[in-house]
């Protein structure tokens, strides 16, 4: 009898010891190593959660497998230059149209300063460029019998300019109230853009989304010392390996469905991506963000790696990840520190295509809820009517103030905003 097993001897069978094979896959051998942050070669224990596109930018997709907690909190801070904010401040406009909300469950940014209204009034703009008039700043040097001329986006802040004005010992009143429903004028639109620390993110990103589709042990072994020093420490400069890539043949997509984890993840049309595959003797990332910006990264010598890709949905507010399917362009040009000047037309008229069809597409969106919005305040006011007559004058005022604001021009309507004193 065995020692450790129970049962009946059988004294006239030959017996010889039981051999096992024992087979361990990849993933289980490395996970007995001690992982490295892939920047500073800290042992992980644990690593910190890095984000494969960046959380700003709708990421929710992360790694703990890539860096340590110092390197990431570097990222953010004077240490790199907070790369991760150049990225982010590069598409606040597709943010703010597209009104995405970050991985960390915050809402689109807001647009300061957008412009100025006829009336002299600043205004914002929230999320999917919905302007609205910053609140009024009141002069400190008002006197009794002034007159000031204000305007506010609400009742709300027209009672909290009056209640400070009250408390100056002011008695203030309004008159002639007036409310404005007019078209925006046009704003211009334009993109900030700090090259070397976007292209240190992009490769951060491009180093994560490494880890994650290889691992840990096999990103070390294929991603050259230099990118990773390029973008943890700046040197040898990062243009060398990344920059934006509207030149480069893309890989071939033949199959983009759900992760087994996103069954029913749906597309948007501006999906972020990462591509890694070998083209040639080089190992490289192709990028995308919003569907429409391109960068590429050379990230060290061919190994024969398999093709691999993943990409998120960053409109979707539960998680969407898809993987990627395809093969590998036939030719590859990698960046230099003269890429971009020596391609900037390119460049330019890539980032205008993108960047128009965020534009339409908030637009569609835009229109749509204008048109709720007008049929809701419509049905409202047809539902409050008593008679057929006042159905039919209210509906006839309705068609002027549509058609004044579609020519531009203002539609006012007269208000009474007499406040009570605890009000």
């Amino acid at each position: 009898m065995y020692p450790g097993l129970m049962g009946l001897a059988e004294p006239h069978r030959e017996r010889t010891a039981p051999s096992f094979v024992l087979l361990i896959p990849p993933y289980l051998e490395a996970s007995q190593k001690m992982e490295k942050c892939l920047f500073c070669d800290v042992d992980l224990n644990p690593g910190s959660d890095e984000h494969i596109f960046l959380s700003a930018l709708g990421g929710r997709l992360i790694t703990p497998r890539a860096t340590c907690t110092k390197c990431n909190n570097a990222f953010a801070s004077q240490e790199t230059g907070k790369i991760d904010d150049a990225l982010a401040d590069v598409f606040e406009h597709v943010r703010n149209a597209l009104q995405i909300w970050t991985g960390r469950k915050k809402p689109p940014p807001t647009i300061a300063n957008a412009g100025v209204l006829d009336e002299g009034a600043f205004f914002d703009l929230a999320p999917g460029f919905i302007p609205f008039i910053r609140p009024p700043k009141v002069p400190s040097d008002l006197q009794v019998g002034s007159v000031l001329n204000l305007s506010v986006p609400n009742e709300a802040e027209a009672k909290r300019v009056l209640s400070i004005l009250n408390k100056r010992k002011l008695q203030a009143d309004f008159s002639n109230s007036m409310l404005i429903e007019r078209k925006v004028p046009a704003i211009s639109l334009g993109m900030k853009f700090d090259g070397i620390k976007v292209w240190k993110c992009i490769a951060k990103s491009a180093v994560a989304g490494f880890v994650l589709l290889y691992g840990n042990e096999r990103a070390r072994a294929v991603i050259d010392r230099d990118v990773r020093d390029a973008i943890i420490c700046g040197e040898p400069a990062i243009n060398e390996f990344c920059g934006w890539d509207f030149v480069n043949p893309w890989p071939t997509i033949s199959k983009i469905e759900p992760h087994h984890r996103c069954i029913g993840a749906e597309l948007s049309g501006f999906e972020h991506s990462l591509i890694v595959t070998e083209v040639g003797d080089l190992t490289v990332a192709f990028i995308e963000i919003f569907g429409g910006w391109r960068f590429s990264v050379a990230l060290g010598p061919a190994t024969g790696i398999p093709f691999r890709g993943v990409a998120i949905n960053p409109r979707s507010m539960s998680p969407a990840r898809f993987v990627i399917e395809g093969t590998a362009p036939s030719s590859y040009v990698p960046r230099t520190p003269e890429s971009f000047k020596t391609e900037h037309s390119y460049t330019m008229a890539a980032n205008k295509t993108a960047m128009d069809r965020v534009l339409e597409q908030w637009s569609v969106e835009s229109h749509a809820e204008n048109r709720s919005r007008l049929n809701q305040d419509l049905n409202a006011k047809l539902g409050s009517a008593e008679t057929e007559e006042e159905q039919e004058a209210i509906i006839d005022e309705f068609i002027r103030k549509v058609a004044t604001l579609e020519q531009g021009e203002a539609w006012e309507t007269a208000l009474n905003l007499t406040f009570g004193e605890n009000e």
